[in-house]
């Protein structure tokens, strides 16, 4: 709202006090928990519009496409745990059972390669349904029915998306890649090692600031910026395959810099402070037993 009323992106209203009416009246629609399963562009910034599925979906595990993203991380949450405990058994019993474990047999020998050999196949399958969901988090926004490789899933979409058409047709199968995704980060510890890096964890702090800077950020210097760099590659219509390459890396750096540091500005003044701050709420309304 302020960036607005400062005339760095959108149409002011004509006083600031019909401009807070609608800033409250977007919030509203932000809550908005039983009434999510339509795109809705949401005033001040369009990129919000997950915020009702997930209050929506935090709230009651029931609905529609989104819910069985949640119903499956529930599933994942439960496996990882059973996995877990299956793990320190597995541990506590070789810890008893040390004075055996130099008196293998042939038998116990050909049971553990048997099980090596099924829990790479299960891997590889995971690692299967990895590929193949960050290929379809590449679905495009236009011409996905000729698309190479997207065009088939845009022809099998399941019902009722296929029929209600435009953005929904996409939903169904970006809750089944999140699904693959998480499930194959959770098996897969090769995966797992690149989001324990530094940079992957500064993102992972970053994260909801990211969220919730970008969309004002790309506002604000997205039709300023961007002319130019077309113009460097002929334009964006005349612009071939390569054109739009370069263009897009130029974009990426250009705007992703920018964007990266308002999202670290941001989480630094007012994510870690609200989080202490709801923190030290919570200990006013905790009492120690």
């Amino acid at each position: 709202m302020i960036m607005i009323r400062l005339g760095w992106m959108g149409q002011p209203l004509p006083t600031l006090w019909e401009q807070l009416v609608d800033w409250k009246n977007g919030l509203w629609r932000i809550t908005f928990s039983w009434q999510w399963d339509i795109t809705q562009f949401l005033p001040y910034d369009v990129h919000l519009w997950t915020i009702p599925i997930e209050f929506s979906n935090s709230l009651l595990l029931c609905g529609h496409w989104a819910a069985f993203e949640f119903f499956g991380g529930m599933v994942l949450a439960e496996i990882g745990l059973i996995q877990e405990a299956r793990r320190e058994r597995a541990t506590a019993a070789i810890q008893n059972k040390e004075a055996e474990s130099d008196t293998e047999t042939p038998s116990g020998t050909l049971e553990s390669y048997s099980n090596s050999a099924t829990t790479l196949l299960f891997k590889t399958f995971l690692l299967g349904n990895f590929i193949f969901a960050l290929f379809v988090a590449g679905w495009p926004d236009q011409v996905n029915d000729i698309t190479p490789g997207i065009a088939p899933l845009f022809r099998n979409t399941m019902e009722p998306y296929f029929t209600m058409g435009g953005d929904l047709v996409a939903f169904p199968w970006y809750a089944l890649g999140a699904i693959q995704i998480v499930a194959a980060l959770q098996q897969i510890k090769v995966l797992q090692n690149l989001f324990v890096t530094p940079f992957a964890q500064y993102l992972a702090d970053i994260s909801y600031a990211l969220y919730l800077v970008h969309g004002p950020v790309l506002d604000v210097l997205e039709h300023r910026w961007m002319p130019y760099v077309w113009a460097l590659v002929g334009g964006r219509d005349e612009a071939g395959m390569w054109g739009r390459m370069i263009a897009w890396f130029i974009g990426l750096v250009a705007l992703g810099v920018p964007t990266i540091w308002g999202s670290d500005v941001f989480w630094r003044t007012v994510d870690v402070h609200t989080v202490k701050f709801s923190r030290w709420v919570e200990t006013l309304c905790v009492r120690d037993e």
